[in-house]
């Protein structure tokens, strides 16, 4: 089912940046110059460390939070490339492929490969490069806190999940380097001798893997908030429709005319213009999800398309393991940058719409991240203000579907406007992207500073950049990124 929604002539222009929607191709093409990978990004910190603001006369670093995205990933299943393979076969089949698509099927194969020898989900070197260096650069912000004389306790915790529990060893692992730290107690930190698993005792899904958690015992009372976010998202692998509004809003991204057309253009380079008319017709090609049976299916030509795209997002993030084959594999040659760039878009506005700031005045999608940003709260309230000082810092590791909501919940830089029902949500109207919202490794950073008369402070970093609370938290002073911690309980209606 399709449902296209009526925009204006502006509204669909503004889905892509700078794209001109009539047919002169050439023209549309010169638009984008640069290829768009939404949240799957490669990690860069968006601060140097010299420009920070230091802290006010006084006050010293005395505890440090860490919420981090895994880092860059191999697929996370058998399914983009599985489904853009299973495309290609019909189209050779069918004496389809134009010379260029002649190439794609080997491609598909070394992306596979590289897949296999690595692990589904698992971290890339990249990956592990990207946690490893977020350490260094944690543990030099502040040397007063984590590399003074003692054996520091440094509380760690992730989802559970394999790509959650590798970030945390590859950072531990990096932060050896310079701090000394406990690595033997359940109470803060147990050294992995696996980097895909960790002691169940420092996993915590209630908080970190929450989409897909029902809270029960000390986080029962974040059930309801659970349960109405499985009513919204809905089940399709058990026919359990979403919200309507979601629907509508999902049909309507996919029948926009613009992403019809660039599924064509881009189709068309590797397949007969009758083949692609035989995907525009119906089709059923399906992946099935060897751990959970999940199922992912090409139902026409823009799923294809879409396939295609995700497989080519994750080749930035695998460029050691490309370069470990000895074949470069070259994804770009099969989308320009302006193709990218859209279905880039279509991207971002699923997350935004499933995980993010979603629909003007209803908090669904970011309400279950409450147990997570109590935590926050509860580690400043307890380690800090209360004195138990049992640790010096707490760090968490999950995966975008914590770090979106999480960031929405805040109301932070790029994640502050819902849409409107019966309004897309497009590039011109909304400055969600999930290149800034949830790249590898993105990770929300609270630094704790304390002064003699036992005030306490708080500075953020978001990808490493310093950035304010939501409006109406007043910072120390104008134009400050430092702001009073009962400040921010009053702010974010903390009880404590």
């Amino acid at each position: 089912m399709q449902r296209i929604t009526t925009l204006s002539a502006a509204v669909s222009l503004a889905l892509l940046a700078g794209c001109n929607s009539s047919d002169d191709t050439s023209a549309r093409s010169s638009s984008v110059t640069e290829y768009q990978y939404s949240t799957k990004a490669v990690y860069s910190s968006q601060q140097e460390a010299a420009t920070y603001e230091a802290a006010p006369e006084g006050f010293s670093p005395v505890y440090t939070e860490l919420v981090a995205r895994h880092g860059a990933r191999a697929l996370s299943s058998p399914k983009y490339d599985v489904l853009t393979k299973l495309v290609w076969e019909a189209a050779a089949a069918q004496g389809a492929l134009t010379e260029l698509g002649q190439t794609l099927g080997h491609k598909v194969d070394l992306v596979t490969a590289a897949n296999e020898a690595l692990g589904y989900g698992l971290l890339t070197e990249l990956g592990k490069e990207e946690h490893a260096n977020l350490a260094t650069r944690l543990a030099d912000r502040l040397p007063g806190l984590l590399e003074n004389d003692g054996s520091h306790c440094i509380k760690v915790e992730t989802s559970g999940k394999d790509r959650a529990n590798e970030s945390a060893y590859y950072f531990m692992q990096s932060l050896a380097a310079k701090v000394d730290y406990v690595s033997d107690s359940d109470s803060c930190y147990v050294t992995q001798d696996d980097p895909s698993e960790i002691t169940k005792a420092l996993a915590n899904k209630y908080e970190l893997y929450f989409h897909k958690t029902e809270p029960k015992g000390d986080y029962a009372q974040y059930l309801p908030a659970f349960e109405a976010y499985q009513t919204f998202i809905g089940d399709e692998d058990n026919g359990v429709d979403p919200a309507p509004e979601l629907t509508e809003a999902l049909d309507a991204l996919k029948a926009l005319p613009e992403t019809k057309v660039m599924a064509r253009e881009m189709l068309e380079r590797l397949y007969s213009k009758a083949f692609v008319d035989y995907l525009a017709a119906g089709v059923e090609f399906v992946a099935v999800n060897p751990e959970d049976g999940g199922k992912t299916y090409v139902h026409d030509e823009v799923d294809a398309a879409l396939m295609l795209y995700n497989l080519f997002i994750i080749g930035p993030g695998m460029v050691r393991e490309a370069e470990a084959e000895g074949e470069d594999w070259d994804l770009e040659q099969y989308l320009t940058p302006e193709e990218s760039a859209w279905f880039s878009y279509l991207s971002d506005a699923e997350d935004f719409y499933e995980k993010g700031p979603s629909f003007a005045g209803e908090t669904v999608t970011y309400d279950i991240a409450q147990a997570l940003l109590d935590g926050l709260f509860n580690e400043v309230q307890t380690q800090v203000v209360e004195g138990e000082g049992a640790r010096v810092a707490k760090l968490r590791f999950a995966h975008a579907e914590t770090i979106i909501p999480l960031v929405a919940l805040m109301q932070l830089e790029g994640s502050r406007q819902g849409a409107e029902v019966g309004t897309l949500m497009t590039q011109e109207n909304n400055e969600w992207r999930g290149g800034w919202v949830s790249p590898y490794a993105a990770n929300i950073q609270w630094d704790v500073y304390e002064n003699a008369d036992k005030q306490v402070l708080v500075k953020m970093l978001y990808n490493e950049k310093e950035v304010a609370f939501k409006e109406g938290c007043e910072p120390v002073s104008a134009g400050s990124f430092f702001y009073d911690f009962t400040e921010l309980k009053r702010c974010y209606a903390y009880a404590g």
